[in-house]
């Protein structure tokens, strides 16, 4: 049964692909079969959803070999497949939220798989009341939408959803915001994702490579809706900014592989979030598609990396030397990714806070390479600046590429005013980079244990006990 459910799957990639290239090189109009809508969006998504998907069902077939519930597993996994798939198309209010609320539970059935294992089933219902908990906003969220505009049809309410009244269109964003923020396990939001480790490996990988990313999924689909509302819109770009930070910190801290790989998703959604808030939803669409093939590799490939050694004495830490490295570097990989993606350096708008962004990431890369000891001074003189910046060409060729793809979906790209708020959050992370780079969450017991703290699952997810993860 899993060979031909991983056959399957393959097969739903090579249809989307096939779809989206006769979309793209027709005059790219969406094609609308009922309650379904397929347009560049769905395909460039169902692209993204079906090779990830394709990945794990392969990975499955020897990782889960001998499992007892093997063939339950590949029923569900195949589930949630269509059921994301159904998600990504829906153009009908109802539609949308009976997958959402679906692909929830089965979730967390995911996550509980190993029945016999008190904490797996901990998990599962700590995850399914987080779940229904997100479902119970969207449909809030949706019902205030569909009162408000007398449409049922997603394209027709985003459409009309600009119109509306200022209270009014809050006050149906609002539960929307806070589905999309349970659903990416943002922060204060973050527990269920921190305690979902009981998934088998494979699951983890499809969680943190596709389904925590329908959070984003949902606000790009309600880009123009999210656009007409600035204080929401504000609101959005906070949350993801809060998020982004803290899942950084707490990955600091972590000492468990898949935990720390977890707490990475909370800062990569936080990201995420934040380019929707900052009005580049395709772009938010271009870090999802990324973000989901390297972190589905991590956690597909977490076992290995697990071996007997000795604790490093040292870290690579933030000194003059390393400054003066990957500085330059840093800066070069910016505005590499700023002329691939078209990003503006002057005048600015808010495409030079990703440009900002794109300078910290290559910068903190550039301190982990800077730790490559096997090789000289030299070698790594040039490597640095080669290496990040053909990161950031790609990186930017794929922000630009979602942009013309999805040129055609409305409100995909809108571009806000530079404020002195985002100045301010460019500053704090700035400030961040520098502080925790130095290694001040080593140096300050008092911060360490608050970040851990706050990064810690629910206790009844966790065991320390070896023999209980064979159960």
């Amino acid at each position: 049964m899993g060979q031909a459910l991983t056959y399957l799957v393959w097969l739903l990639f090579a249809c989307s692909l096939l779809a989206a290239m006769g979309l793209w090189v027709s005059d790219g109009a969406a094609w609308t079969a009922g309650p379904l809508r397929i347009d560049a969006l769905t395909l460039f998504l169902a692209v993204a959803v079906t090779f990830v998907s394709g990945i794990v069902h392969a990975f499955s077939l020897r990782y889960m070999n001998g499992d007892r519930r093997i063939a339950a597993f590949f029923l569900r996994l195949m589930a949630l497949t269509l059921v994301v798939l159904l998600l990504i198309a829906a153009d009908h209010l109802l539609v949308f939220l009976l997958a959402w609320a679906v692909m929830g539970l089965l979730l967390a059935d995911l996550i509980g798989h190993v029945r016999a294992w008190p904490q797996a089933r901990a998990a599962a219902r700590l995850c399914r009341l987080w779940f229904l908990g997100g479902a119970a906003a969207l449909a809030t969220g949706f019902a205030i939408l569909a009162i408000a505009t007398g449409e049922t049809s997603i394209f027709a309410v985003v459409a009309v959803a600009p119109t509306l009244s200022g209270l009014v269109l809050a006050a149906a964003l609002l539960p929307l915001l806070l589905a999309a923020a349970i659903q990416c396990g943002l922060f204060p939001f973050h527990g269920w994702l921190l305690s979902s480790m009981t998934a088998p490996t494979p699951v983890s990988a499809f969680m943190h490579a596709g389904l925590v990313n329908a959070g984003g999924i949902l606000l790009a689909r309600f880009a123009p809706a999210f656009t007409a509302q600035d204080e929401v819109l504000t609101l959005v770009f906070l949350l993801g900014a809060a998020s982004a930070l803290a899942g950084s910190l707490f990955a600091l801290v972590q000492s468990d592989v898949k935990r720390g790989l977890a707490a990475s998703t909370v800062a990569q959604m936080g990201f995420m979030v934040m380019q929707c808030g900052l009005g580049f939803y395709a772009a938010a669409m271009a870090h999802l598609f990324l973000h989901g093939l390297f972190k589905a590799s991590l956690f597909l490939g977490a076992g290995s990396a697990v071996r007997r050694v000795a604790p490093e004495k040292g870290k690579p830490g933030l000194d003059l030397a390393g400054l003066a490295i990957a500085l330059p570097a840093a800066l070069v990989a910016g505005l590499l990714f700023a002329f691939v993606s078209g990003k503006a350096l002057w005048p600015a708008d808010s495409g030079l806070l990703l440009v900002v962004f794109a300078v910290l990431a290559a910068a903190q890369a550039a301190l982990s390479l800077k730790a490559w000891s096997h090789l000289s001074v030299a070698a790594r003189l040039v490597a640095l600046p080669l290496l990040l910046g053909l990161a950031a060409l790609v990186y930017g060729a794929t922000v630009a590429l979602a942009e013309v793809l999805l040129a055609g979906v409305p409100g995909t790209t809108a571009p806000r005013p530079l404020g002195g708020l985002e100045v301010v959050v460019a500053l704090v992370f700035a400030a961040g980079w520098i502080c925790f780079g130095a290694g001040l969450h080593r140096k300050s017991g008092w911060l360490y244990t608050r970040l851990l703290s706050a990064a810690q699952p629910s206790s009844a997810t966790v065991t320390a006990r070896r023999e209980a993860y064979r159960a």
